[in-house]
């Protein structure tokens, strides 16, 4: 026990020592600038150096952090590339990650964003974006989306900026999870470099998770990447506000998901969703492509769990 409490002190401490520069570093006036950069680069410098050998030893680490400090998150990654893992504790490492940035986007928008009327006129306003633009490239720094829609604030992180500071330490799971994550959020395109439907970009997500499945069946945050399986491959058959699927005056089926229908069964034949959306296409004919209540039932009797053929 003593040992264990010994290797904590030896990591915790240069993260205290770091805290300790950091803290002082905004109170320096210009005069001393270049000194206040010194330390910066003295610091980054140490953190670099410093190695964890498991997820335990990185979660004591983020504990010692400062979640109202968005600098914080720069140093998590820098600690997290320099580990000493094995491979599950690196995808553990990941989670452990997500969960401290996520902590640090709530801490800020509790701070900064939550109510401020001052903040939301600057996003509003189309005239002068200087403030909004400026805390935009700000947050955006960090690895932080900022966005401003129907008078509130969200916060997301930066997928493609996590996955470029992390690529080359992550497990190979792990990285392809990223990267679909990365491409699902930039949004499709077809081969003319145009952005597909919104019905094929659905489409295109449940294949995308369909073969992260195949691709790694044990992978550490399976059920999360499950429950988005099911989540868009659901959406993809009854469609939501954000993406109809019937017109709400004749209640037809909208011809963009007709076509997509049928290019999903053409293209991937042998699969466990295509088996789910032809029977559902199978319903919609019969149906004269018209909405019925019947043909919600169809979810009721799905396998979500893909299976390889």
């Amino acid at each position: 026990m003593a040992g264990k409490a010994c290797l904590l002190h030896m990591i915790v401490l240069p993260i205290l020592l770091t805290a300790c520069f950091f803290g002082g570093q905004e109170k320096q006036s210009d005069k001393n600038k270049s000194a206040a950069e010194k330390t910066t680069v003295m610091d980054t410098f140490r953190l670099s150096q410093m190695t964890v050998p498991n997820n335990s030893a990185y979660n004591a680490v983020l504990e010692e952090f400062d979640k109202s400090d968005l600098q914080n998150i720069d140093r998590a990654l820098i600690i997290f590339a320099n580990n000493k893992a094995d491979s599950l504790a690196r995808d553990s490492m990941l989670i452990s990650f997500n969960e401290f940035m996520a902590s640090v986007m709530q801490e800020y928008y509790d701070r900064k964003l939550l109510g401020n009327r001052e903040l939301g006129d600057h996003f509003r306003n189309k005239e002068d974006r200087s403030e909004a633009q400026k805390l935009t490239i700000s947050l955006a720094k960090h690895g932080i989306n900022i966005l401003f829609r129907d008078g509130e604030f969200y916060l997301e992180p930066d997928l493609s900026f996590i996955y470029k500071h992390l690529d080359n330490v992550l497990t190979a799971g792990s990285r392809n999870y990223l990267k679909t994550k990365v491409n699902i959020a930039n949004g499709f395109i077809n081969g003319d470099n145009q952005p597909v439907s919104p019905p094929d970009s659905l489409a295109r997500q449940v294949i995308a998770w369909e073969d992260f499945m195949l691709k790694y069946p044990g992978y550490l945050m399976k059920d999360e990447i499950q429950t988005q399986y099911v989540l868009v491959l659901t959406i993809y058959l009854s469609g939501n506000e954000q993406f109809p699927q019937y017109d709400p005056t004749t209640k037809m089926l909208d011809p963009k998901y007709q076509s997509s229908y049928l290019r999903y069964i053409e293209e991937y034949p042998n699969r466990e969703s295509t088996k789910i959306v032809k029977k559902y296409y199978d319903l919609l004919t019969s149906k004269g492509f018209k909405y019925s209540e019947g043909l919600d039932s169809i979810l009721s009797e799905v396998n979500f769990n893909p299976t390889q053929n």
